[in-house]
């Protein structure tokens, strides 16, 4: 038994080895494969070219060329001699005309905008779109205007977009015309003024007649304060309102309050005396005392001397303030 034992495991270990043999033999190289294997070629392809259209610049470009042979012109406007005071009804509309080299144009897009709304100074505008009829002609009837304001209406092309350029191109092709409200503050029973003029020293030295008489030579029914004295330059506005109210009660619509001073100490050159008048001005409603208006202005005037270098600018700067009143208040 032991004999047999032995010689089977010795055909086993003669078959393992033969087996072990054979897989070395037949386990091809993988280095020697790869170099004898062509390197593929890659081909590279051009990317084709593509033509993109800018619509919106070809638009514009359209719209600008077209604006060379457009012209708006204001057939009528409202009467600048007929008074239109603040919201009160416009009693004429604005007509526009809009022609070509071909004569009217139809369906073509205006744009109106004039002023609605105003801080002091600051105005503020809207703007709306009208298209032309058969006679290439717009017709614009405002709305009665919540402020006082003497400035323009505007009509030009609508703008194809918005760019800054194709906005400037169209604006420059418009036309305007004046749009100016008179303050309903300034009918009747008016106002009163207490307005001081001072001298180059700072010092108070009596109300401002020529202001005064500025309103006055506009038709608007004006008198100074019932108080009157410079004692009331140290109060606030509200003080001196209540102390006029006391007085005048329901006799008045408005009352401005103010100065007249040296902006800076008058200049003397070989050209004469240069003096540099700032007028600082508040008009209040008289029926509650809220502000209806505030501005400042500034002028210079040059003459052969101090004094009438001061009499000229103080009347310049009267007409200025009076103006900004009847149209600002």
């Amino acid at each position: 038994m032991k004999k047999i034992y032995l010689k089977r495991a010795f055909l086993l270990t003669v078959s393992a080895i033969a087996v072990l043999g054979i897989s070395c033999v037949s386990a091809p190289k993988n280095s020697n494969a790869a170099q004898d294997e062509p390197a593929a070629e890659k081909t590279i392809k051009e990317p084709k070219s593509i033509t993109v259209q800018n619509t919106s610049n070809q638009a514009e470009k359209k719209f600008k060329e077209h604006l060379a042979s457009i012209e708006l012109k204001v057939v009528s406007a409202p009467s600048t001699k007929r008074t239109v005071y603040s919201k009160a009804a416009f009693k004429e509309p604005y007509v526009v005309s809009v022609t070509d080299e071909n004569g009217a144009v139809a369906d073509f897009s205006v744009t109106v905008s004039w002023p609605v709304s105003r801080t002091n100074d600051t105005i503020s505008y809207s703007t709306t779109q009208l298209i032309t009829d058969a006679d290439g002609k717009i017709t614009f009837l405002p709305e009665p205007s919540e402020i006082a304001v003497k400035d323009k209406i505007s009509f030009y092309p609508t703008p194809v977009s918005s760019s800054p350029s194709v906005v400037r191109a169209a604006f420059s092709a418009g036309t305007q015309a004046p749009f100016v409200v008179k303050s309903s503050a300034t009918q009747y029973p008016g106002g009163i003024l207490y307005v001081y003029d001072f001298n180059e020293n700072g010092r108070p030295t009596t109300n401002n007649f020529t202001l005064l008489q500025d309103l006055r030579n506009a038709g608007i029914n004006a008198g100074n304060a019932p108080v009157s004295d410079t004692s009331y330059l140290n109060k606030t506005n509200a003080e001196i309102y209540n102390a006029c109210k006391d007085i005048v009660g329901n006799a008045a619509n408005f009352m401005i309050i103010g100065t007249f001073k040296y902006a800076e100490p008058a200049v003397e050159n070989e050209n004469g005396t240069t003096v540099t008048l700032t007028a600082d001005i508040t008009c209040l409603n008289m029926k509650d005392g809220s502000t209806l208006y505030k501005t400042t202005k500034t002028d210079s005037a040059t003459d052969k001397n101090k004094w009438s270098a001061e009499q000229q600018c103080r009347s310049t700067l009267a007409e200025k303030v009076a103006d900004a009143v009847i149209y600002g208040m």
